[in-house]
């Protein structure tokens, strides 16, 4: 076939798909469909609180001081928005003063950003990064969730198609051009209360294209600290940032490795992906030590994990990987794995994250044991931001029943 039939064939390829892409997502989007955060039952409300369920009844009961949520059934069961739960937590810290209750971060307390990275495909990075976002945004948390990645895959998981619900001007394009220096033209609100979104779209592989030339024209450009800075300059209102890397070392990863204050890598626990990643810390080591020759003081990070993603629990191959991990990792790795179920499956194929889906999607069971593994690992991740920030109560109280 010759190069011009190829390029045919390509061209027409991506036509269809586009076309294709645009009836799904009108299906979706129609106003029965689109989008939207479910509501929780009185025992997850209670989990993402940090309360006991009596508790939550009592406070939320008609005539009481945090009177909400919406009655169904005859006996009177509550469900609550996560709007409601974040006014009844913020409500909790204005009147206990209890510091289990603050999300906010002090003025002495730095802005955390936080980098999942790896560049071996399918490592779950995606996975990890929008559940540990939705995550903390559930538990009241400030959250901006940048997706750097051109395939703009968590992009879709919001609702948007890239291709025609994001411009090139709405993603970090002109940032990384050069043509402003803040986020402040591409952060969208989402469905999710006190959780914002940076887009993505294929205006990113052109950007990486563009950066080199950037950095050739530009004298004492520092192209790895363009994310860095803009961050800085516009995501002062949030506790958290987390970046969605793309699976490549290239001009984004390096960026947002440089923006990071802390980097997580989901490695799952094959041959192939632990050998992969050896080959992404050695040249992410390389591309630090060149950059440390220019710039001494360019990097500092209060943490550095590695997570075991996609873990199948009756592998024992797998099972002995992970022991190898462990011994050889220490307290670089995160204790708890993100397991695979059947019920977070489903909801990957029904475009939701597992924290937007009810219990519908395969057994309950299933359901139950999934958000178990997720919410493990979103704990022990926030119990790392919590001592990054010095808050020592607060990390004693992820693991300690509350009476309250």
């Amino acid at each position: 076939m010759k190069l011009s039939r190829l390029r045919e064939r390509l061209a027409r390829g991506a036509d269809v798909c586009q076309i294709t892409q645009q009836r799904i997502v009108a299906l979706e989007n129609a106003p029965d469909n689109r989008k939207h955060l479910r509501q929780f039952p009185t025992v997850e409300a209670a989990t993402i609180l940090g309360v006991s369920e009596s508790y939550l009844r009592q406070i939320t009961r008609d005539g009481a001081e945090f009177n909400s949520g919406t009655v169904i059934g005859n006996n009177y069961r509550r469900t609550f928005s996560l709007a409601e739960l974040h006014w009844v937590l913020d409500g909790l810290y204005q009147k206990t003063g209890d510091e289990r209750y603050r999300r906010r971060r002090s003025a002495t307390e730095k802005l955390q950003v936080i980098a999942v990275a790896n560049f071996k495909g399918g490592a779950a990075k995606t996975t990890t990064a929008v559940h540990l976002a939705q995550y903390l945004a559930l538990r009241g948390y400030r959250v901006l969730v940048v997706d750097l990645d051109s395939q703009a895959s968590l992009t879709s998981l919001f609702g948007l198609q890239p291709d025609t619900d994001v411009q090139a001007e709405e993603t970090l394009y002109p940032v990384f051009r050069g043509e402003v220096d803040s986020l402040a033209g591409c952060v969208r609100q989402t469905y999710w209360p006190r959780l914002d979104l940076v887009p993505a779209n294929l205006s990113l592989s052109q950007a990486e294209f563009e950066m080199p030339v950037r950095a050739q024209r530009e004298k004492d450009f520092a192209f790895w600290l363009v994310l860095r800075d803009s961050i800085q300059r516009s995501a002062t209102n949030y506790d958290v940032v987390v970046l969605d890397c793309p699976p490549s070392l290239g001009f984004m990863s390096i960026n947002a490795i440089f923006a990071a204050t802390g980097v997580i890598v989901p490695v799952p626990p094959s041959m192939i992906d632990f050998a992969s990643t050896g080959q992404f810390f050695r040249m992410c080591s390389q591309v630090l030590e060149q950059v440390e020759e220019i710039d001494p003081e360019a990097k500092e990070v209060d943490f550095f994990k590695i997570l075991v993603a996609k873990h199948v629990i009756t592998d024992q191959n797998q099972k002995q990987i992970i022991h190898l991990m462990a011994a050889n990792f220490g307290d670089m790795l995160l204790q708890n794995p993100m397991a695979v179920t059947t019920a977070l499956d489903g909801a990957g194929l029904r475009k939701r994250t597992y924290y937007e889906i009810d219990d519908q999607v395969g057994t309950r069971q299933s359901y139950m044991r999934g958000l178990a593994f997720l919410n493990a690992v979103n704990a022990e991740i926030e119990e790392v931001l919590l001592k990054a920030w010095d808050r020592h109560d607060s990390v004693r109280s992820l693991t300690t029943p509350s009476a309250a």
